[in-house]
């Protein structure tokens, strides 16, 4: 004769797993809040998301990292998140964040935006990956007072490996990669437009001591281009070289099929209607990385234009 076997005797393992695993999880949110301590001192924290995640809610955030080199990021809100069991990987949800990078009076950014996500993945000591994407963005660099606006701003940074480099290399090993996607990016008053770009930081020392890194390290920017409905209006390269904590020289090429929208936008004036090249034209710049200036170039008024195409797009 079979003996049944009570029912709340079959639920003994499950409750004891259970029970083991909120311990666990328990003891990964004491580190998770003892972390985030760390960062917001001024902050109470009370961690939730029991049992899939651990999340914790924060009103009116604000944190400054360095004192003579600063970066400060505050925010309405933040809603931070991270798996029980991936320690390395941390997504945060800010309400109307502000944040700002100062080197120098010469040298310094800032950004504002309705909301923005955040991927952040760190490990074996260094920035595996953040991304991060803004809606409603505006940007500034440096003292020019125009701002620069989009809908949609992603920034996808990366710390790279070290990597030896042949003797023969004009740079150093590259320490840093940060990738750039805007939709419906403005200059000022500009129109709107697409934009893509990529910039690899090199250096002799990584880019935790800027001091160090300036001293022979460069931003190449590998890639930049602007775009409208009808196609590619502008698409650049160039260097960006420290001058220590004095500011950032630029100097580089573009090309574009729209010369004089793109005259115009470095002069800052209204530029007049113009049809776009058949073929593009290659032009330099250079100059302090806030306000560059474009080299002269010869009259091109006499270059066959694409007449069915609209207009060129004002780009300031």
């Amino acid at each position: 004769m079979k003996r049944r076997v009570p029912l709340w005797l079959t639920l003994v393992p499950l409750l004891a797993a259970g029970g083991l695993y909120f311990l666990l999880w328990r003891g990964r949110a004491g580190e998770f809040e003892a972390e985030l301590a760390q960062w917001l001192p001024e902050e109470s924290l009370a961690i939730g998301g029991f049992p899939y995640r651990l999340e914790a809610t924060v009103a009116g955030p604000a944190a400054q990292i360095g004192e003579t080199i600063t970066l400060r990021v505050s925010a309405a809100a933040a809603r931070i998140n991270r798996g029980p069991w991936q320690r390395e990987l941390t997504v945060v949800r800010l309400e109307a964040p502000q944040a700002s990078a100062t080197v120098s009076p010469a040298i310094r950014a800032s950004i504002t935006a309705r909301s923005a996500t955040a991927s952040i993945n760190w490990g074996e000591g260094r920035l595996r990956r953040q991304s991060t994407i803004f809606q409603a963005a505006r940007f500034r660099l440096g003292s020019n007072p125009l701002p620069i606006t989009a809908d949609t701003l992603e920034m996808h940074l990366r710390e790279r490996a070290e990597t030896a480099v042949p003797p023969s290399s004009p740079t150093f090993a590259p320490r840093g990669q940060l990738v750039l996607a805007g939709t419906r990016l403005r200059l000022a008053g500009g129109d709107a437009l697409t934009m893509a770009a990529e910039v690899l930081a090199t250096g002799a020392a990584r880019l935790t001591d800027y001091d160090r890194w300036a001293r022979g390290g460069t931003l190449e920017i590998t890639r930049l281009s602007l775009s409208d409905g009808h196609g590619e209006v502008v698409s650049a390269s160039g260097t960006l070289v420290p001058q220590q904590r004095d500011g950032l020289q630029l100097a580089g090429t573009l090309t574009t099929v729209c010369p004089y929208a793109v005259a115009a936008a470095f002069a800052g004036t209204v530029p007049a209607p113009e049809k776009r090249l058949r073929v593009p034209v290659r032009l330099a710049f250079s100059g302090a990385y806030e306000a560059p200036v474009l080299a002269p170039f010869p009259d091109l008024s006499r270059r066959p234009r694409r007449e069915q195409q609209p207009d060129c797009p004002r780009l300031r």
